[in-house]
C-alpha cells in the first residue's frame, strides 16, 4: 500500500515546470557570467592588471633626472622605483634626492640601493643624501611592495637638490588596482 492510501500526503520530488522564457534568461545570465570570467582571466594572462612601469624625466644644463616608477601596481606586488641622475662633467659633491614622503608610506619598505649617507624629513619631503658618486651617473633604487592598504594610488614629486647641479624635478602618479 502506498502512503496516500493510508491517509498520508503525497509530496512530489519532481521539480515544478520552468517556463522556457526563464530557462533562456538563466542560460543567457550564465553565458554573461562565463564571458566576464573569461575576460578577467585573459586580462591576467596578458598582464594587463599587473605592474606597469612609467617614466618621468627632466633635463637642464646637460644634467638629466629620470624616475622609473610603477604607473600601475597591485597590493603585494614588488613595485619598481628608481632615480637616475646623469651629468656629463661628473659630480663635484654629494647628491641629494628629495621626494614626497607620503608616496613611500604606501609601500612595505625593504631597502634603498645604495644606502643613503643621510636621511631627513623636511615637511612632507623625504631628503636622501648620498656621497659623491664616481663617474657621470648616479642611480638610486628602491625595494618595496605595495601595501594591502594602498588606496587607489599616490602622487609624488622627486627632485635633485645638490650644489653644482641645476634644480630638476619630475611629477608622477602610481595607481593601485584591486
Amino acid at each position: 500500500m502506498s502512503d496516500v492510501a493510508e491517509g498520508g500526503s503525497a509530496t512530489s520530488t519532481r521539480p515544478d515546470d520552468v517556463p522556457i522564457e526563464s530557462q533562456r534568461r538563466f542560460r543567457a545570465m550564465r553565458r554573461v557570467g562565463v564571458g566576464a570570467l573569461t575576460v578577467f582571466v585573459f586580462l591576467g594572462v596578458a598582464n594587463l592588471v599587473g605592474v606597469r612601469v612609467g617614466h618621468a624625466s627632466a633635463v637642464a644644463d646637460g644634467t638629466s633626472l629620470a624616475v622609473t616608477y610603477a604607473s600601475v601596481t597591485r597590493p603585494g606586488l614588488s613595485t619598481p622605483w628608481s632615480v637616475e641622475v646623469r651629468r656629463p662633467a661628473g659630480f663635484s659633491g654629494p647628491v641629494t634626492v628629495v621626494t614626497t614622503s607620503e608616496y613611500f608610506e604606501s609601500f612595505d619598505f625593504n631597502q634603498w640601493y645604495p644606502e643613503p649617507s643621510g636621511t631627513t624629513v623636511r615637511g612632507d619631503a623625504l631628503v636622501l643624501t648620498f656621497e659623491r658618486p664616481e663617474g657621470e651617473m648616479f642611480e638610486l633604487s628602491f625595494d618595496g611592495r605595495a601595501t594591502p592598504t594602498f588606496n587607489l594610488g599616490a602622487s609624488a614629486v622627486t627632485a635633485i637638490e645638490s650644489e653644482g647641479l641645476p634644480p630638476l624635478s619630475v611629477e608622477y602618479r602610481t595607481v593601485v588596482m584591486p
